[in-house]
């Protein structure tokens, strides 16, 4: 083959991504840490969901218009690094083939190496043993096993073989990865998609019935928020929510005493009341029109309200309510193996009405996608690189009204630097990590993203990272439980800390946090 139009090219892309999203366990897998953090997976096939729905909607003959679509919905939709770095790599395909309608050989050459220059671009500091070194080795075999009218087939062939090797020498590049017996699991991923469009080349698909056959969940680009409250009888509760569910995504309800509480997106507000007239008695209806275009479009020429404005990813029921009262602007659902996308957090951006915008991502995983939503939007916007939640905490701590957007970044990261983050959680494969034995359904305690115990119970493990990590310069632990800790277990393990720790002041604070059974800070 010498050439890809873009029926072919459209092809491509879905297999690539049918075979990734087959094998998104698998990657997830590959995870190094031995705990319930695998997420790379789910989130490069999330992030190549959002592409492949910007596919679905091209009518067009352009191998660039088809790309161009791809690298938008990746941006958007990218989920943890792994996902920022794929959308990056959509993107540099997308530059390289501006202005043409079929692949060639040359293009595909072209491709490689824009797609890779562009994602090293993206990261600060690029780790060698990841998905970036298959990426660049591929590249290089790009560009020297190309000759002209090189048939298609061959050179994907050795371009995809070269990819695999890289990948096999991952762990001879990451320590970590060695330790932990496993290959780079962005790499993996990379890979699977690029299995996918050599099957797809070798073979006829209908565009259509694959298109429709792949399972595309909803993204969050509903026209409006809705908040609606109702009164309403039991018996009619039911119908009601299961027509909103038919014209709405992301939809939560509450039920309590007759009144029903919803929360949902939609596209139109006229739909939703000729549902809602046929049921109960409507109390409130809160309508929020969150696409960015319309609200850049009628943005008034006005001040912002406040000075600064706060963004936060959280995830566990007591944290939220710690972060309300610290008065964070927008709450963002997520964390580990959750990660919002780019969209999610551009549109809280959008929302916050003030000079200055600061984000929480509270997760290494977030971190990425959260300065790629600050790169999009037009306002003045900054990331603090909180890799857990009680962080933030004491970084807005720090916080002072009257200093400069500067000033208290810098107020952020030093409050980060003086705070130790020690984790209890479950081990979810058998491994050996800095010389820690570990075995599966075990409890392993982390500190400062170190392991450094293994036990059989979780108050054994939570007892012994603390014996580990505390010392004679900490003044205050901080104990928040998760949702799967009793009262009564937390108060014991406080009560521990306060006899074993008589120099340390010790709290307690329910976190709600799934996962994680303690996550504790020291100061």
């Amino acid at each position: 083959m010498k050439k890809i139009d873009s029926k072919k090219f459209k092809s491509i892309i879905i297999k690539s991504f049918e075979l990734l999203n087959e094998k998104r366990d698998v990657v997830d897998s590959l995870n190094v840490f031995p705990v319930p953090d695998g997420d790379t997976g789910t989130n490069m096939t999330m992030t190549m969901k959002s592409g492949v729905e910007k596919v679905k909607q091209i009518e067009s003959e352009s191998c660039y218009d088809i790309a161009k679509a791809l690298s938008q919905g990746t941006l958007m939709g990218a989920r943890g690094n792994s996902g920022v770095i794929l959308s990056q790599l959509c993107r540099g395909m997308s530059k390289s083939l501006k202005g043409k309608d079929i692949i060639d050989g040359q293009s595909i050459k072209e491709i490689f190496s824009t797609a890779n220059k562009t994602a090293y671009k993206a990261v600060m500091k690029p780790t060698e043993g990841t998905i970036l070194t298959v990426s660049r080795l591929m590249a290089e075999e790009a560009e020297n096993s190309f000759e002209n009218n090189i048939d298609i087939d061959k050179y994907l062939y050795k371009i995809i073989a070269a990819g695999h090797k890289a990948l096999l020498d991952t762990p001879n590049l990451l320590p970590v990865l060695k330790e932990a017996k496993v290959v780079d699991s962005g790499g993996q991923g990379l890979m699977f998609l690029l299995e996918g469009a050599l099957k797809a080349l070798n073979g006829e698909i209908n565009i259509e019935t694959d298109l429709s056959e792949v399972e595309i969940e909803d993204l969050p680009s509903k026209e409006f928020n809705v908040n609606l409250t109702i009164s309403i009888g039991e018996d009619e509760k039911n119908d009601l929510i299961e027509k909103i569910d038919e014209v709405s995504t992301s939809l939560t309800n509450d039920f309590d005493n007759g009144i029903l509480n919803l929360s949902f997106d939609c596209d139109s507000i006229k739909d939703l009341i000729e549902i809602v007239s046929d049921f109960g008695q409507v109390l409130k209806m809160d309508v929020e029109n969150t696409d960015p275009e319309v609200i850049n479009n009628v943005k008034l020429n006005k001040k912002p309200s406040k000075k600064y404005g706060f963004i936060a990813v959280s995830r566990g029921e007591g944290y939220d309510k710690v972060f309300e009262s610290l008065n964070i602007d927008r709450i963002i659902s997520g964390g580990q193996t959750m990660n919002p996308s780019t969209e999610d957090i551009y549109k809280a951006i959008e929302k916050v009405d003030s000079e200055n915008i600061i984000i929480f991502p509270n997760n290494k995983n977030i971190i990425m996608s959260a300065k790629q939503a600050c790169d999009l939007s037009d306002k003045t916007c900054r990331v603090v690189e909180t890799r857990s939640i009680p962080e933030s905490f004491s970084a807005l701590l720090s916080f002072d009204e009257d200093e400069s957007l500067e000033d208290n970044m810098e107020n952020f990261n030093d409050a980060i630097e003086d705070v130790r983050v020690l984790e209890v959680t479950i081990a979810v494969r058998d491994t050996n990590v800095n010389n820690v034995a570990i075995k599966k359904d075990e409890y392993i305690g982390i500190v400062d993203n170190n392991i450094v115990t293994s036990k059989s119970s979780i108050e054994k493990t939570a007892k012994d990272t603390l014996l580990k990590a505390v010392d004679d310069d900490t003044s205050l632990i901080t104990i928040y439980y998760g949702e799967d800790i009793s009262d009564r277990d937390a108060k014991k393990l406080q009560k521990f800390a306060q006899k074993k720790f008589k120099d340390s002041d010790v709290e307690l604070i329910y976190g709600g946090q799934p996962l994680y059974y303690y996550t504790i800070t020291l100061e």
